[in-house]
């Protein structure tokens, strides 16, 4: 009887290991921000970054493939962003320097939020930074800031979480 179990666990822990896509669409559905936020989502696209799309215009090519998804909600929250640092690029201490900085030239206007990942912190009330484990960490953000922006975002990074 103990096998089973211990396969169970096995492949939870499995599960839990993976490595967050370099695509954001594929690490969250509409219908999973919907339900954490009660809202009407339209399905996510990806978008380049507005400085992938300043170098290809000075270049004279399109865009590669952004590292962003973008959830349309019409709700007051606008639309929702999922983001991730190519692989590659994804490093634990990226996000650590980042973190440092932001509380260093901003004091009082970011906030640690506990019971998300290794380690999380909302920016301004609508960008919520989350590392999950290693190299692996997202920024998830609201288009307009809501009283309960930084609820919704911990929901949905929690799902995150638990995927990852």
């Amino acid at each position: 009887m103990r096998a089973p179990v211990l396969v169970i666990v096995l492949a939870a822990f499995a599960a839990s290991q993976r490595s967050l896509p370099d695509n954001p669409c594929e690490i969250l559905e509409a219908t999973d921000i919907a339900i954490a936020g009660q809202l009407v989502v339209q399905p996510g696209r990806r978008v380049p970054s507005i400085l992938e799309e300043v170098e290809a215009q000075r270049q004279r090519r399109p865009p590669a493939p952004g590292q962003i998804c973008v959830f349309e909600t019409g709700a007051e929250f606008g639309s929702i962003t999922l983001s991730v640092v190519p692989g590659a690029e994804r490093k634990a201490a990226s996000y650590r320097e980042a973190r440092e900085r932001y509380f260093r030239t901003y004091p009082g206007s970011a906030r640690p939020i506990s019971g998300t990942g290794e380690d999380a912190w909302l920016a301004g009330g609508t960008s919520l930074s989350v590392l999950i484990r290693n190299d692996q960490y997202f920024t998830l953000s609201t288009q307009q800031y809501q009283p309960e922006s930084g609820e919704l975002l911990a929901k949905i990074a929690r799902l995150i979480v638990a995927k990852y």
